[in-house]
Formats: structure tokens, sequence, C-alpha cells
């Protein structure tokens, strides 16, 4: 629905209109008599304010509160905790997603916090949703994970550190070298700038994530990217992959699927990324719930947020690990 342009008097008159009914309690008819208008004018007043932003609505289930297929979940998978948006939100499935990932975020972030991402269409929609906490102060944030190479795939790296400024007035930073290189010594070469130094050096440190699961096969975002050949993730595949979290490609059971490729991959180590404090993993589709599934098993992350068509295959997967998944699925004969 297309806004309507108010100007400052009509704007005013909203304003004391929705003020006086939803904070003073005020009926229609009353509303109606202070101003000199009609009932029905009141009503339409009002219902302009809410298309026009004024009066906006927010459900806060009480502290501790969780559906129970969140309950089912994270009993399931161990987990701290688990947010699951419902097949009836009015958005996209992944922004709802990503906004349901920004409200914990912002309710759980600290002074002094410092917090590691992961690039990516899925974090980068989290940092859209980021509003502003003019209370926070002395936040970081840092990309765990190379990621500067073929262009025409933008990762919104660089985006997503800027929307945490703008947001939390955070200081950003971005790993601006691949996501991987050919050898174990062009890699050692990155890792000893001293500027990619420095940002691997926040990562360690970091006490929060926020991440995404990448999906299998062809369709993941390393092989998008151009750091693997078809050919190449075919083969993982074949090792088990199912998936990668901040580069590092994993099997089933959370555990790196290939040690030699894992040497020649810049991203703070995954053995580091499983100490940290928390560990938010945000994730959405079919094609990510055997990484979801991974992340789980080997406790890469503790809190998971994702729509419940998801959940219920993370579910029923955890549930019956053996069943109606091929990892070869994706191989072409």
């Amino acid at each position: 629905m297309e806004k309507k342009d108010y100007g400052d008097k009509k704007t005013e008159l909203l304003v004391k209109v929705a003020r006086m009914y939803y904070e003073d309690s005020m009926s229609q008819e009353e509303i109606a008599s202070e101003i000199a208008c009609s009932r029905p004018y009141v009503s339409r007043l009002l219902t302009d304010a809410k298309e026009m932003g004024i009066v906006q609505f927010k459900v806060v289930p009480p502290k501790g509160y969780e559906l129970e297929m969140e309950r089912r979940l994270r009993e399931k998978g161990s987990l701290e905790k688990v947010i699951i948006v419902p097949k009836k939100s009015n958005l996209p499935k992944l922004t709802a997603v990503a906004k349901a990932a920004a409200e914990y975020l912002e309710s759980v972030v600290e002074n002094g916090d410092i917090i590691g991402y992961s690039w990516g269409n899925t974090v980068y929609s989290v940092s859209n949703f980021l509003s502003q906490k003019e209370d926070l102060s002395d936040v970081t944030v840092v990309q765990l994970c190379g990621g500067v190479s073929n262009l025409q795939n933008n990762i919104y790296s660089t985006e997503i550190a800027k929307n945490f400024a703008k947001a939390w007035d955070a200081k950003p930073y971005a790993m601006m070298c691949p996501a991987m290189v050919d050898s174990k010594e062009i890699k050692d070469v990155f890792v000893s700038d001293s500027n990619v130094k420095k940002v691997l050096e926040y990562g360690d440190e970091a006490n929060t994530l926020l991440i995404t699961m990448g999906a299998y096969g062809v369709q993941n975002a390393v092989c998008r990217a151009g750091y693997l050949k078809e050919e190449e993730m075919q083969e993982l595949i074949v090792k088990g992959a199912v998936g990668d979290i901040c580069d590092h490609l994993i099997n089933d059971q959370g555990e790196l699927c290939d040690e030699a490729l894992d040497e020649r991959t810049v991203s703070v180590p995954l053995a580091e990324l499983k100490k940290k404090k928390r560990r938010i993993g945000v994730a959405s589709g079919q094609s990510k719930v055997e990484c979801i599934c991974g992340a789980i098993r080997g406790k890469i992350i503790n809190v998971l947020i994702t729509d419940e068509d998801t959940a219920g295959k993370v579910i029923e997967r955890l549930e019956y690990p053996l069943t109606g998944w091929n990892p070869c699925a994706n191989i072409k004969a």
C-alpha cells in the first residue's frame, strides 16, 4: 500500500488522536467530542496513523516463552535458544528470519561486545534490520572469513560491517582477502599481513558469532563465488560435505570434511568458533537443512533462528539421520 503524504497539521492531529486512543484509553466517541468531529472520522484518523507508521504494534512474548516446536528442537539439538518464524508471517521467509535474528541480537548485545560475522545474503539481511541503539557503546564487528573474489557475486561483507557501524556506532573490520587460496604457503602470506592479522585477532577475541550455514552441493556460496569448481564440489560431496560455515566445509557431524582444503582457507579456525560464548546460526531453506544439522551436531552453534518449514526438516533429520538424504544426489552421472 502506497504511503500517503500528510502535511504538518494533519500529522499533528494524527499523533494527538493516536495518543488519546492508545495512551489515554479514550473511546472514539470521547475523542470525537474532544476534537469536534464525527466518530467515523476519528476511526479514519486512527487507520491513517497506522498506515503512516505513527502507530505500530509489536507482540512481545513473556521472557522465557517458547513455542512447542522451539522447545522440541532446542532439546533435540542441545541448544540454548531456538527462534522459529511461523508460516503465517506476512514477510518472505528469509526476510522474516533475518528480522527475528536482528531483534534477538539487539536483545543480547552488550557494551564492549565483539561480534564476529560471516558474509552472504542472510547475514546482510540481518544487518539491514538493525535498529539504532544509542545506549550501546564500544561494540566491534569483525568479518570472520575471507571473501573478496568474483565481484559478480556480491557477498556483502563490507556492507554488513557498514550497517553495524551505522546502527550501533560499532567499529567495523572487514577481511579484504580471498576465502580460499591455492596453497597453505600462500595463505600463510595473507595471514601474516598486518591488516589481515589484526582482523583475525579480533575474530579470535569475539564473544558473539552471527553466522549462516551454507547450502550443500553446487548451490554452496563458496562454489558459486568461484573458489571451487563444480567437479571439486562434487568430490567434496562424496567425502560427506553438507555445506560450509565461515568457509569451512563440514560434514553432517560438523567436522571438517577436507583438512587439506581447510589449510588453505582464510578464516578463524573452526575449533576457535566453537569456543565462543554466543554462537548464533541464522538460516532458511531446504538446501540449508543438512548444514544446519551438522552445525548442531558439531556444537558449532548454540542458538538457531530459522523458519517453521526449515525447522520441521531439521527436527526430522535429527530424529532420523539415516533416511531421506543421499549425499551423492547432486553428482552427475
